[in-house]
């Protein structure tokens, strides 16, 4: 939603909404559509909201797979001021979830024969633990799936020890994953190298407008998109892990698929709200990308 500003004790009017199928999962298999790929969004959805939803996705081209439950699905606000440009990001509880329902899509997930990429996104409902990425990792990596986690605290702390094939945290995250702050390059690599120790092949650390870094055994590569006007940074993550999937997926190597990834969550960055990269400036922003060898 846009309003001119906000004020107290009087009635906000809003001078737009639009209504976005968004989450982080969602988004990475929205931005790969974009990007003339194709995958399948699992998950789960309940309610009237969770059927619209699912119908966004399905008439945007987009392959769904849901776990129907018996909450409603929520609904997320982001609040923009025209009139100075700060934003607001609310963020609902969700539904509860019940032992049976997480049963159901794990029986699911099992029956997914052609599985080559695997991406888990985002914080957990409540009522699943963060055992449930774990297990899936384990289930995913019998299939020979790469897996990408991206997520965050106990969820990316218990699930790292399953050896996931990627995961991207940000700066902060990476903060908490090793118990200590990171801030500079050298800082980032030593923890990237600390965390080898999981069998971890690829760590992708976003770190907003000072870029991105691949760290694997052998490469250790920067990639720094040109200045741009960000609009909101929602999205912006996700977009990017979409770009080095799809990337990956096609064969590229491992710059271009950095260039990829960081061309797509910069683009993300440039358009307002939940809305995410278009093709045609991931496209423009591809020979604008530097990348940097930091061995």
């Amino acid at each position: 939603m846009v309003v001119e500003a906000l004020t107290t004790d009087d009635t906000v009017r809003a001078i737009s909404e639009t209504v976005f199928a968004a989450g982080k999962g969602i988004d990475v298999s929205r931005v790969i559509k974009e990007l003339n790929g194709q995958s399948v969004t699992l998950g789960f959805v309940g309610g009237y909201d969770g059927l619209n939803l699912e119908g966004l996705l399905i008439n945007a081209g987009i392959l769904t797979q849901f776990t129907r439950i018996s909450g409603e699905t929520r609904i997320n606000i982001i609040l923009k001021e025209r009139q100075n440009s700060r934003q607001f990001v609310i963020s609902a509880a969700g539904p509860q979830v019940t032992a049976a329902e997480i049963g159901l899509f794990y029986q699911n997930f099992r029956q997914i024969s052609d599985m080559t990429y695997l991406v888990m996104s985002g914080s957990l409902p409540r009522g699943v633990s963060s055992n449930l990425y774990g297990q899936l990792i384990l289930e995913a990596r019998k299939k020979g799936a790469f897996i990408v986690l991206d997520t965050d605290g106990a969820a990316l702390k218990e699930s790292i020890e399953y050896q996931p094939t990627c995961i991207k945290p940000n700066q902060h995250e990476l903060s908490r994953l090793v118990g200590r702050p990171v801030e500079t390059e050298s800082e980032i690599l030593a923890a990237c190298e600390q965390l080898r120790q999981y069998g971890i092949g690829y760590i992708l650390v976003s770190r907003g407008k000072n870029g991105m870094i691949l760290f694997t055994e052998k490469v250790r590569l920067k990639a720094v998109s040109p200045p741009i006007e960000a609009d909101s940074t929602v999205g912006a993550g996700d977009s990017a892990v979409a770009g080095f999937v799809l990337a990956h997926f096609r064969g590229m190597d491992l710059a271009r698929c950095l260039k990829f990834a960081c061309a797509a969550g910069t683009a993300t960055a440039q358009t307002p709200g939940t809305e995410l990269c278009h093709r045609s400036d991931v496209e423009t922003l591809m020979d604008k990308i530097q990348i940097t060898s930091l061995d």
